[in-house]
């Protein structure tokens, strides 16, 4: 709301009249009471923007709510699961809650800057931010960077381009080796098959040309 103020250029009393305007239900009907016990539209036109937010706060923040989100805001750090972009707007959530409280400008971006993720905080911390928004942005810009690192190392090896010459894995080679001696072996069995019967085929050969010389020699005795 107050950043539609300041586009406006509202003055402080039309500020409270324009944010009163919003009220509904229980803010509503606690506004009524309080404008009309302190003395109406007369006590309305004294009150600043600054005490309206202080009345506000004391009646719907309580002291201790108030407190807890102080401790909140100087403790707070980013958590394993928040991008710095989401811790961002927790963190300006609670400077937005404690007003001049949370510091200027500065002091915030240094708040913000210690409360970032020790890696982050590591790569920034010796460069020096005005404001929020540019501590943000260094931080959010180291995180894609190692994110974009992340995703090449887990991503597996591609396939080589098919105008490469494929490379067998260990693995096959071996089985086709296996495959080859099993073949040679094969052929080295049916070879000593062939000799074998060749061999037999020239004993029986031999053996028939001895008995027809016996023959011969017999028929020539008995002539």
């Amino acid at each position: 709301m107050e950043k539609i103020f300041d586009v406006m250029g509202c003055k402080d009393a039309f500020k409270t009249r324009l944010a009163v305007y919003k009220f509904e239900g229980n803010a509503l009907a606690w506004w009524k009471a309080y404008k009309q016990a302190k003395g109406g539209d007369t006590w309305l036109i004294m009150v600043t923007w600054a005490d309206f937010k202080k009345l506000f706060f004391l009646q719907f923040f309580p002291r201790a709510e108030q407190e807890r989100l102080k401790r909140e805001y100087h403790s707070i750090h980013q958590t394993n699961t928040e991008t710095s972009t989401e811790f961002m707007q927790h963190f300006l959530q609670l400077a937005g809650f404690l007003g001049a409280a949370a510091g200027t400008e500065e002091e915030q971006s240094k708040n913000f800057q210690w409360g970032l993720r020790r890696s982050t905080l590591n790569h920034l911390m010796f460069m020096s931010y005005t404001d929020v928004a540019q501590v943000a942005n260094a931080a959010r810009n180291y995180e894609i960077l190692h994110e974009r690192d992340d995703d090449n190392a887990e991503r597996p090896d591609k396939r080589q381009k098919s105008g490469d010459r494929y490379q067998p894995t260990s693995q096959q080679s071996s089985h086709r080796n296996h495959g080859h001696n099993n073949d040679r072996h094969g052929s080295d069995r049916r070879s000593g098959g062939d000799n074998h019967h060749s061999n037999n085929n020239y004993s029986g050969s031999n053996n028939r040309s001895s008995g027809n010389g016996r023959d011969q020699r017999n028929r020539g005795q008995q002539s």
